[in-house]
């Protein structure tokens, strides 16, 4: 099960409607991603986006540009 701003499915479950976020061209959006999940790793992207990671684990890291990254269980 994966859920974005505390909506999401999983397999058996209702169709629920996901989480949509409505972002303003040319603005700067902060993103928090968090797998707390037991086993699946998930890769992350964001269709014909860069996106700049400035932190991985709660420790600041030098901007690093990416078109998408992967995240292991217990990562934030």
């Amino acid at each position: 099960m994966t859920t974005i701003n505390g909506k999401g499915r999983f397999a058996g479950g209702p169709q629920v409607p996901l989480s949509v976020t409505n972002v303003t061209q040319g603005q700067r959006y902060r993103l928090r991603f968090i797998n707390n999940s037991c086993g699946p790793t998930y890769h992350v992207s964001i269709d014909n986006h860069n996106m700049t990671i400035i932190e991985a684990d709660g420790i600041e890291t030098d901007p690093l540009v990416v078109n998408s990254f992967d995240i292991f269980p217990g990562q934030r």
